[in-house]
């Protein structure tokens, strides 16, 4: 669930230069994990209420068997609860073997959304979110970075057309009620219909459906990733204070960094996406800034299943150089590398090797 992504193989120093802007970017990932774990905008439709799962007690057998809702379904319906209640609380992410801590503080009030995420390790980051405005700390850069929350940091937020897809792709199970922080939670196992998808489970809190932990498996059901509230407490009264910046008081001479909404941006990069794998659809489209050495930006394009997300980039081949071409890969993410004419086109995504190698195979120039 990682959003930092950069092209594979450009060249040398391409490569040198891609670490180097991963390093600075470092201070994304945790809080946009968090974002995805508990933040997406209230959607207008009522909270489905289905057996088991949000009534408070341990489904019996007659329960179990009615109709279990689609993949959709529930994750829509954890999306309303993080969006809508009041909580705070500790959330821990692993994924192979390296782990990482938040807390996270959130209050509904009067129709608008606040938040506070704050790094429990590693150096000290901070994140406020006002509704879809994310106000990003960063002391070790002295830089206060505000941008929209956009695509996965809205995460499990999904579009209508997903919603439908999801349910085509994935066969949901539901499981055993388990405690999570405390909390009774209805297990809800998604298996995938294709090879594109990895399984997930999903841990929802019985009385609001608000999801307390998810895990990301392999075929072979090893776990790849996994984000779960070791503590939480929901409901009650949350002060205002409480989702106020801890470090804006400290933030004199520091940089700062506005992103336009993707809204207000309209980017075309000239490129586009002719037969992605079903139920995946473009989230974001941009330009990245040129490679020291190199005039031409690189072109960006993210797409996403509501699940899982690749990011596809573009940009000119230097001359007399030949690329790595094929799948690769880079830490915990599948890469594959095409070239199409003088251009060196890699997917790179969190996804399984046949979805990344798909989406990269699918971009055509217009």
């Amino acid at each position: 669930m990682a959003l930092t992504y950069a092209v594979n193989r450009l060249s040398e120093a391409g490569q040198r230069s891609l670490r180097a802007l991963r390093t600075a970017r470092r201070w994304k990932r945790l809080p946009i994990l968090a974002a995805a774990l508990t933040s997406a905008p209230v959607a207008p439709v009522v909270l489905a209420q289905w057996p088991g799962s949000v009534s408070g007690n341990t489904p019996n057998s007659a329960a179990t068997s009615q109709a279990v809702p689609s993949v959709g379904q529930i994750l829509q319906q954890a999306a309303n609860a993080a969006a809508s209640l009041n909580y705070s609380g500790t959330i821990t992410y692993k994924r192979r073997g390296a782990e990482e801590t938040s807390r996270i503080v959130h209050l509904f009030e009067n129709g608008v959304e606040m938040e506070r995420v704050t790094t429990l390790d590693g150096p000290p980051f901070e994140v406020i979110r006002v509704n879809d405005e994310l106000t990003c700390y960063i002391p070790e850069a002295r830089l206060m970075r505000i941008e929209p929350r956009t695509g996965r940091q809205g995460f499990p937020s999904l579009l209508p057309r997903q919603m439908t897809t999801l349910a085509q792709h994935f066969t949901v199970k539901r499981l055993e009620v388990e405690r999570v922080a405390g909390l009774d939670a209805q297990v809800w196992e998604f298996s995938p219909n294709d090879e594109f998808r990895f399984w997930h489970k999903l841990w929802t809190e019985l009385k609001t459906g608000l999801w307390l932990r998810g895990r990301v498996l392999d075929e072979n059901r090893n776990v790849i990733e996994e984000i779960t509230f070791s503590d939480i407490k929901i409901g009650g009264k949350i002060d205002r204070e409480q989702v106020k910046s801890t470090l804006a008081g400290s933030i004199a001479n520091w940089r700062v960094d506005r992103r336009l909404p993707v809204s207000a941006m309209k980017t075309d990069t000239g490129w586009f996406a002719r037969g992605l794998p079903a139920g995946f659809v473009k989230i974001s489209e941009n330009f990245m800034r040129a490679l020291p050495g190199r005039t031409e930006p690189i072109s960006q394009l993210v797409y996403s299943d509501g699940l899982t997300s690749v990011s596809v980039y573009a940009a000119p081949l230097p001359s007399g150089e030949t690329p790595a071409l094929g799948a690769t890969v880079q830490g915990n993410h599948q890469v594959f590398s095409r070239q199409a004419n003088d251009q060196l086109v890699t997917a790179f995504g969190d996804a399984r090797p046949a979805a990344v190698k798909a989406i990269a195979s699918s971009l055509i120039r217009k």
